[in-house]
């Protein structure tokens, strides 16, 4: 099989993936009104509190302005909280509120029951993914930014 034929593959079987976990993610959240995206903000915000909007952004893969409106639904929620940091009163830090919190950790505990299944792989091959991965995305953002003039 040559080469553009296995790319072409590739780029089928990452949307196959894709849309896998998305749809594993949405069933997730279904049951408690999460939205898949909404669900990466709970995930997002767990791991690293005081988050700017604009680094949400950046890990959610978004723009600014879409991280925003998410974030003012889930701040209408409750799930969310806006706090101006004492050492500097321009900024606004993200974090989540108890009522966040805890629906995360009962999202957490079905999201991984969903996703138990990829346990069958092994660590081995789960590193081998991980380590494929990076290098796909590390040559398709240098090639972006060789060709970004054009």
């Amino acid at each position: 099989m040559e080469n553009q034929s296995l790319i072409s593959e590739l780029f089928t079987s990452f949307r196959e993936v894709n849309q896998s976990f998305y749809q594993s993610m949405q069933r997730a959240g279904q049951h408690l009104g999460v939205t898949p995206i909404q669900l990466l903000v709970l995930k997002t915000l767990r791991g690293k509190p005081q988050m700017s909007l604009s680094e949400l952004a950046e890990c959610l893969f978004v723009g600014p302005s879409t991280a925003s409106g998410i974030v003012e639904r889930m701040v209408k929620a409750n799930l969310v909280s806006r706090e101006r940091p004492e050492n500097d009163r321009r900024s606004i830090s993200l974090r989540l509120t108890p009522e966040g919190e805890q629906l995360w950790v009962k999202i957490d505990e079905r999201r991984n029951l969903m996703l138990e299944p990829l346990n069958e792989l092994g660590e081995e091959d789960l590193n081998d993914l991980l380590r494929i991965h990076g290098r796909i995305v590390h040559l398709l953002h240098k090639a972006r930014e060789e060709h970004k003039d054009e």
